[in-house]
């Protein structure tokens, strides 16, 4: 099960650049950011509730919209999880057409290692607390390293 979810985290981030010059075409077309951020996050409401659906019609255990106490009882920061997500869109498709792909991901790869270790470190937001080897801070140093190189390497 381990290789399965690392080969799906592998695909979802094969298409993150995708995702993120498809919304910024998205706001060339429609001619704002906003709406295209917005129609993002239709369609993935879409999809979501297609999902839940399918799966309520299939076992009433695993599928359905969410119980009103379930999301009453909540940690009250778990309703930054939309709002984060609905920041990466909006600031992805900004930055897009003007940094590029490479760039951009490189960037946005090392935003999420910083903050993956800092989540492991402190047991933020319902990771476990673990310790941070030398070798996590030398991986660190290789992603910037990374983003120094990417950054300057321009197009040729």
């Amino acid at each position: 099960m381990r290789y399965i979810l690392m080969i799906a985290v592998f695909l979802v981030g094969f298409l993150q650049p995708m995702q993120a010059g498809i919304n910024a075409t998205s706001a060339n077309a429609l001619g704002s950011k906003f709406q295209a951020g917005w129609l993002n996050g239709v369609v993935n409401v879409a999809a979501l509730s297609t999902v839940l659906f399918v799966l309520f019609a299939a076992s009433s255990k695993s599928g359905g919209l969410p119980a009103w106490t379930a999301i009453r009882g909540m940690p009250w920061w778990a309703y930054f999880g939309g709002l984060i997500g609905a920041t990466v869109v909006v600031v992805q498709l900004t930055a897009a057409p003007q940094l590029g792909a490479a760039v951009l991901i490189a960037i946005f790869v090392c935003g999420t290692a910083a903050g993956s270790l800092l989540c492991d470190r402190f047991g933020l937001v319902g990771y476990a607390q673990t310790g941070i080897s030398p070798m996590r801070y030398v991986g660190m140093g290789l992603v910037v390293l990374g983003v120094v190189l990417v950054t300057r390497s321009g197009s040729g």
